[in-house]
């Protein structure tokens, strides 16, 4: 009976036990469940505070590049201007040719039928002569002659273009007309202002000097004294230069004289390549005699510095414009074709003489029969051109009376230490980032902007916007697009395409080697001094800053790109300054051996 009573007790129990159970689960799940909305809340609002924030920065991202377009449209209107000609920026330089591909597949594809016929001629030729071989004639085997000759030159032309067809088709020079870059940012107020600054720079340049004269030395000479020095034997210089100007225009008649002769001897190959190979070892030999004669000239005359580098740089710029013009014009004779802007005009081989005369004054190196040309001479842009590159000719013959041959003019006497030594170049920080400025304006953007309005030439695309460059690779490109053009045109494309086969870094190697040496070549024997910065600067550790500064960030490595600048073309500057005075206060007493004249100045003296 009891037992009867408990067992219901126990089920009450039970159940109750259940029930809490039950009840102590469902507080657990909620609290879970709590807890994971409480999670997916904080996640939800995490989100949405990143995405607002993300949303945001797009927003400001898109407003400002809004309002970039609107001030470029309104401010820089030269520069928002579409080509619509050419398809392509106004500053774009280059223009890929798309059709090289295809024209060479159809060349190959009309070469091969042609090789099949001849084949089936040949052997028709072969079975008509097994067949009829007492009624053969002299006719049929000249037939066949011919057959197997042009069979053979079917083949050659067939592997030509299968090489050619592996290689990175080169993007060709466009000239266009169009404005240098200062030229068209100098119409807005906010960059004339600018303008404005370096024009009190130089009075202030003026300003110093002319006090320093009268206040020192007792007489004001504006800079006369440094200018009569350094262009000391300028009629001499003239002189060299109107017989370099003769050379240069018998060029012109040897081509000629080559491509008639060739011409002649179309009909019999082995005299035809006898000839032009002929030529071609004359060719090299006149420009290595050219090449060698004006620093010749500069240590036998003792040319004054300026003096020499006035020769020594027209004499390159002879040399570029004699090899851009035979290299176009002998490429047009062997192909029998024209390479012009333009694929509907049909031209001779070689140019009338009045286009070649254009072209060795024209502020290019490329060579083209016909160049964008304006309507008029705007008379009064090319005389502030060239009153900017007398105002820097005299900055410079401010810069040297009143820094560095202040700073270095002892050099060679005075005892020379570390300390010295770096006093010295932070003393010229400033004066070298003026000198290389404003080198930059006097040559690529006053003198070719001067030259190109006498001569009207449309394409004043002398440089680019250099400054905004955030790795090496692009400075080059932008600093001196006029030579950049000629060493891409005539040094990497030949490398590129017949020498390396398709090797971009033995090619750009070849260019820089080629560029350096000749820096080397104009300050070394302007100087007369035998101190290879420039080479090793340009050559090497400028080739190395390329690889250095390629994958920077925009902003970082347009600074490291400036510091590099500044500091190298002051440590430059200023060695080379060292080297140039202790040359002359401290010759050496002889030359017994050749590496005598490996040692620099600097260090000889430094021994005694």
């Amino acid at each position: 009976m009891v037992e009867k009573l408990k067992s219901p007790d126990r089920k009450i129990n039970s159940t109750e036990n259940k029930t809490q159970n039950e009840s102590t689960a469902l507080t657990d799940q909620n609290m879970e469940l709590h807890f994971v909305r409480h999670k997916l809340e904080a996640f939800q609002t995490n989100v949405l505070r990143d995405v607002q924030k993300r949303m945001s920065g797009m927003i400001d991202e898109v407003m400002e590049q809004l309002r970039q377009q609107e001030l470029q449209a309104h401010e820089f209107r030269n520069f928002a201007k579409p080509q619509t000609q050419h398809k392509s920026n106004t500053w774009s330089n280059r223009l890929r040719l798309k059709s090289t591909s295809s024209s060479s597949k159809t060349d190959a594809g009309k070469t091969s039928p042609n090789s099949g016929q001849t084949t089936d001629r040949k052997t028709c030729n072969e079975e008509d002569h097994v067949k009829n071989a007492d009624a053969s004639t002299s006719d049929e085997t000249q037939k066949s002659q011919a057959s197997r000759k042009s069979e053979h030159e079917a083949n050659n032309v067939a592997k030509d273009i299968s090489k050619r067809g592996r290689l990175r088709t080169l993007p060709d020079k466009i000239f266009i007309t169009r404005e240098s870059y200062l030229t068209a940012l100098l119409e807005v107020d906010h960059m004339k202002t600018i303008y404005h600054i370096f024009y009190i720079i130089f009075l202030i340049f003026l300003l110093n000097n002319i006090t320093h004269d009268y206040f020192v030395n007792g007489s004001v000479t504006f800079g006369l004294g440094t200018f009569k020095k350094g262009f000391g034997k300028i009629d001499n210089v003239f002189g060299i230069w109107m017989l370099q100007m003769t050379f240069v225009f018998s060029i012109y008649v040897a081509i000629q004289i080559w491509a008639h002769v060739r011409s002649k001897l179309r009909k019999q190959e082995t005299l035809q390549s006898v000839w032009s190979y002929s030529c071609l070892l004359l060719y090299i030999t006149s420009q290595v005699i050219f090449t060698y004669l004006p620093p010749k000239i500069c240590l036998s005359l003792d040319l004054p510095y300026v003096s020499a580098c006035v020769l020594l740089l027209e004499s390159i710029r002879m040399l570029m414009k004699m090899h851009g013009f035979v290299r176009t014009v002998s490429g047009r004779v062997v192909q029998g074709k024209v390479k012009t802007d333009s694929d509907t005009r049909s031209e001779a081989a070689v140019p009338p003489f009045q286009k070649y005369l254009y072209y060795l004054f024209a502020p290019t190196l490329l060579y083209r029969d016909n160049y964008p040309r304006t309507a008029v001479i705007r008379w009064k842009f090319a005389a502030s051109r060239l009153l900017e590159v007398v105002a820097v000719a005299f900055l410079y013959s401010y810069i040297h009376e009143r820094h560095i041959r202040v700073h270095f003019a002892n050099m060679g006497r005075e005892e020379l230490n570390a300390g010295s030594m770096i006093v010295k170049l932070f003393g010229m920080l400033m004066p070298c980032i003026i000198i290389y400025l404003c080198g930059f304006y006097l040559i690529l953007h006053s003198w070719l902007n001067f030259t190109a309005e006498l001569l009207r030439f449309g394409d004043r695309m002398f440089y680019k916007d250099w400054w905004t460059a955030s790795n090496y690779e692009t400075y080059y490109r932008n600093w001196n697009v006029v030579v950049h053009d000629w060493l891409y045109e005539y040094i990497y494309k030949d490398f590129y395409l017949h020498v390396f086969k398709g090797s971009k870094l033995a090619s750009s190697l070849t260019v820089f080697t080629i560029s350096a040496l000749f820096h080397e070549y104009v300050l070394g024997y302007a100087l007369q001094v035998f101190f290879p910065v420039m080479f090793v600067f340009f050559g090497v550790i400028g080739v190395l800053m390329i690889f250095i500064t390629r994958f920077a960030p925009k902003n970082l490595g347009n600074i490291m790109l400036w510091f590099t600048l500044i500091y190298g073309n002051c440590l430059m500057i200023s060695l080379y300054s060292m080297e140039y005075f202790a040359s002359k206060n401290c010759p050496k007493d002889s030359y017994e051996s050749w590496t005598d004249y490996l040692v620099p100045h600097l260090w000889s003296c430094h021994m005694k």
